[in-house]
Parts: structure tokens; sequence; C-alpha cells
């Protein structure tokens, strides 16, 4: 074979590897957020109530977090195709399983192969981005790691979009679709694989770090579980829970004695070296606040449906839009790390997002309306299209050894898995505090009922709600609260319905009945409801905006967190190795 067949061969090789990677980070990617439509579907299909049902995303969230550093230790070893093949496998018989559960076996047998699933996905993105980052030189790696960031950005985004297009097509009865599709991909992603060359890997002399793994198996799901219950809107009460506290007392325990078994380790699971080296740490920093800002988009389509005024559930292409851009952004990213550095990009990220919220939570506020909000959502997507992983993976790539690259990714997908658990429950304090004051204003602007000709008009207090009346207000949207504030006041008015007949009743002309009043005085009310609709939906709308304005800032002083942090990284100098096991930036 002549060097130019050789070298076509080796380019088709490579573009088939990145195929193939790429296919299994899509998957990877999608299924964290392509089962949350489907929750209360599943949960009615299985007879499980809505408090339970969460397992099934809950259990995935933490194997996931879990499996992600002991797969990557584990392909640093013996190899990153190995592993990476090995989990795809896993991730799609856990698929297959999750499937069939549509059918058999129950709530049970469906959370078994969640965890299951979770094992093979926790493998799958960090041994890829590493594997992609290793397949291109240093001049083209930028670009490798942009073509990842933007598939696992489209993903992530679009994950419950997909699911409920998934359950639209099937049917709500055939929910195991959404798992089901991951199978044929998975076998089109192992027989790739199985063409492509194994690399060579001398297997670690030094002994598999057995305690350092069962401890950080520990001390991962006990730091996971206590953050995804804690409720930073009400942390006083949420911090006395019992599925908190003991899980961060046990979080608590268990750092020391991780640490010391770390720092004796012959190769231990986690580098602490990471940890101490200051590049290395400011980026894993990054990573937890890049997870903790990109939960925020889960707010934008109840957000665009307030301001916009359309009917829950038809944001979703908002968030769809917002994809777009940041899939734009994150391949051209790669191409401009290339050019210029990782830094430049992650201000440049930064800089974007923090315009983008600031927009939202001022701009697209005073002025709603579709441009206002595209404006807003354009800025977040750059922002996440350059930030979310491209030159995160590219820093880690850049300052770890080439025997670590996947555990050190695998240690970035962490951290920044910390900051996706802990995001939603930060956040939502801004909507639960304005969400209290919504019952209250609306009550203010409902009229007066007259109890009789001699009885005093008397308001509908808020304490008269019942709480069938209050969960329909409280899932309202400014499109139905009129309508529900009506419905609220037709069984109110039929409720005291005694009452007013009989101090109507010694009032009426001749040949008027008590219920014949009754029905007009009924009519005339709701006529009222109905005359004050725009206020009423302006004072929904002005109440929910001002929670989502503080949400947005508050999304926006992260986002400026992230921009410090990002200006006190280093720029493109020569890296240095100072040891084996570590590479850091030369000064």
């Amino acid at each position: 074979m002549n060097k130019v067949q050789k070298g076509e061969k080796n380019e088709k090789n490579k573009t088939l590897i990145l195929v193939m990677f790429l296919l299994g980070i899509f998957i990877g990617a999608l299924d964290s957020g392509i089962v949350s439509p489907a929750r209360t579907v599943i949960a009615n299909s299985l007879s499980v109530s809505s408090n339970d049902s969460i397992w099934m995303i809950t259990i995935y969230t933490l194997a996931y977090a879990v499996s992600m550093p002991l797969v990557g230790k584990i392909s640093d070893r013996y190899g990153k195709k190995k592993l990476f093949t090995f989990s795809i496998v896993v991730f799609g018989i856990g698929s297959l399983l999750c499937g069939l559960s549509n059918y058999f076996g129950g709530f049970s047998f469906l959370l078994v192969s969640r965890v299951i699933q979770a094992i093979g996905g926790g493998g799958i993105i960090p041994i890829a981005t590493a594997y992609i980052a290793e397949s291109f030189p240093p001049e083209k790696r930028g670009t490798a790691l942009g073509l990842v960031g933007g598939i696992y950005g489209i993903a992530n985004v679009l994950g419950p979009t997909a699911g409920s297009a998934l359950l639209d097509l099937a049917g709500s009865s055939n929910w195991g679709v959404l798992f089901l599709i991951n199978v044929p991909i998975c076998i089109i992603v192992v027989i790739a694989s199985m063409t492509i060359k194994e690399e060579k890997v001398t297997k670690a002399p030094t002994k598999m770090d057995v305690k350092g793994s069962i401890v950080v198996t520990a001390l991962i799901l006990s730091l996971m579980y206590a953050l995804t219950n804690l409720k930073f809107h009400d942390f006083a009460n949420s911090i006395k829970s019992t599925n908190v506290y003991p899980y961060l007392i046990a979080f608590i325990i268990l750092l020391p004695i991780f640490l010391y078994i770390e720092k004796k380790a012959e190769d231990p699971v986690i580098n602490l070296k990471y940890f101490t080296s200051r590049e290395i740490a400011l980026t894993l920093a990054i990573g937890f606040i890049t997870g903790a800002g990109m939960m925020g988009v889960i707010f934008i389509p109840q957000f665009g449906e307030n301001i916009l005024k359309l009917k829950t559930g038809s944001g979703g292409y908002l968030v769809t839009l917002m994809a777009v851009f940041s899939g734009f952004c994150a391949p051209l990213g790669g191409k401009l790390i290339d050019k210029f550095s990782a830094k430049f990009i992650l201000i440049l990220g930064f800089s974007c997002t923090l315009i983008g919220t600031l927009v939202m939570s001022t701009l697209a506020i005073s002025y709603p309306s579709i441009v206002t909000l595209t404006i807003g959502l354009a800025f977040i997507g750059f922002g996440m299209g350059f930030t979310m992983g491209t030159p995160l993976n590219y820093l880690i790539q850049a300052n770890v050894s080439e025997n670590e690259t996947a555990s050190a990714q695998a240690t970035l997908s962490l951290i920044r898995s910390i900051g996706v658990a802990i995001s939603p429950n930060l956040l939502i304090n801004f909507i639960t505090d304005a969400a209290k004051n919504l019952q209250g204003n609306l009550m203010a602007l409902m009229p007066k009922i007259s109890m009789g000709a001699n009885a005093p008009a008397q308001s509908f207090g808020s304490g008269s709600i019942s709480p069938e009346a209050l969960a329909s207000l409280q899932s309202a949207d400014v499109t139905t609260v009129v309508d529900v504030l009506k419905n609220f006041a037709s069984s109110m008015i039929d409720k005291v319905a005694p009452m007013i007949k009989q101090g109507l009743s010694k009032s009426l002309p001749q040949g008027v009945s008590p219920d014949a009043a009754l029905a007009t005085m009924k009519t005339d009310y709701l006529s009222q409801i109905e005359s004050s609709r725009a206020a009423i939906e302006s004072t929904f709308q002005s109440t929910l905006n001002s929670g989502f304005s503080k949400l947005f800032l508050g999304a926006a002083v992260i986002a400026f967190i992230g921009l410090v942090l990002s200006i006190i990284l280093k720029g493109k100098e020569k890296t240095v190795k100072v040891d084996p096991n570590l590479t850091v930036k030369e000064d």
C-alpha cells in the first residue's frame, strides 16, 4: 500500500471514529432529558405516585454520576475504544429493558433497567471526548471538540422536546419507544467500532484503586442525592429533611476518608492533583458554573409562554430555537480555539450568556415580543454553544498526561453534573417567591358579591379557596387564568347559594324566584370577571415576570462568575509535563 492510499485509509478511519463517537455522545446526552416530559405518562401507566415517579430520573442521575469516574479510570488502563464499546452495549441493553418495561415487569423493573442504562451512559461522553481529542493533532483538536460540543449541546437541550414529539407520534400508551429508539443506534455504533483497529494500550503496572472506587461511589451517591432533594427556596426546613441531612453528614464523614485513601493509592480513581493544579482547578470550577447555569434553560418555555401569552406546553419551540444558535456556535467555537485560545472562547461565551440573561430579565419583560425574546435566546444560545463543552474539554485534555485523559474528562463531567443537580433547586426559588404573591394579587381583582339587599358586598378571600381550586390556579397560565377564576367563582357561588337566596328573597319583585335571581346575579358576576380580563392577565403576567426577572438576574450572576474565572485562566501557552500523571501550564 503506497503512502497516498495509506493516508486516505487513515482519513476514512478517522472520519468513522468521529461519526461513531458523535453518535454515542448524541444518544448519551439526549437520554438525560428525553424522559422528563413522559414522567407523568409513565407513572400513570405503571400505577405509581407522582412522588415515586421522580425516581426514574433520580436513579439515572445517581448511577450516571457514579459510573463516570470509575469507567473513565478503567478506560485509561485498558483502552478507550474497548470501554466505549462496552459502555454502548450496556447502554443499549439498559435502553432495551427500559422499553420492554412498558409492556411487562413494572416500575421496579424500569428502575433496575435505568441503573443499567446509566452505567453505560456514564462512560460514553467522557471516553468519546478523550478519544476524539487524542485522534486529532493539536492544531485541529479544537475543531473536533467543537463538533462534540455541538452534538452534546443540541442533544441535551432538545431532549425534552424530542421526548414530547416521540410521545405524540407513538401515543402515550407506547412510551417505551423513548428508550427503544436508542437500540438501533447502539447497534450501528457497535458495528462501526468493530471495524476500527484497537489502540495499543499497556496496562498500568499499578494496582487498581478498589478502596477509592468504593468510597467515591458512596461519596458521590450521598452528595448527589442530598443536592437533588435540597430545596434552596425553603433551605431551613429542607435541610432538616431525612432525604437531605443524613446524606450530607455521610458526605462530610466520607470526604476526609476518601482524601486519605487517594493520597495513599498508587493509581487513584480521581487524581487529587487536579484540584491543586491552578489551571485544572479553574477548569473544573468553570465546569461547575456551566452546569449550574445550563439548567436555567428549563424555565425558558414557561417564561416565553407567559410574556407572549402562549398556552402551556407550546413554548418548547423556544428551546429548539435556542438549540439552533447553540449548535451553530459550538463547532465555530472549536475552530476559534484552534486560531486563538480556549480562554478567549470562554470569555466570549460567558459574555454572550451575560448579555442574553440581562436581555431576558429587563428588555424581554419590559417590551414583550418575539423579537426581544429571540434576541435574548440568541445570546444565551451563543453562550451555551461557546462554553458548554468545547473549551473545557480542550483545557482538560491539554493539562493532563495522555494516560489519564478519559478519567480527567470524567472528573470534569462529574463536577458539571453536580452543578446541574444544584441549578434547578437554586433558581426555582425566584419563581416560588413570585407564585406566593400570585394568589393574593388575583383575589384582589375579583369583584365583590352581594349576599342580599341589606347585606354588604363581600370578596372571596384567599382563605376560602379549596385545595382543588388552589391547585387549578397554580397550574393556570396567562391564557387560562381568567377561565380558572370564573370556574372558581362559579363553584363558590354555588357553595353559598342558600345564603344568597335567603338574603335575596325579601327584596325580590313579585314573580321572580330566588333561583332565577341567583342565576342572573351569577351571570352578571361572571361577566364582571370577563370584563376584567385584561387587568387579570396583566397582573398574572407581571407577578410571574417579577420572579422570572430575578431568575435571569441570578443566571446572569452565575455567568459573571464564570466570566471572572475565565479571565483568571492563563492564555495560550506552552504546556510542560512535571510528572507522569499531570501536565500544567508553564509560567
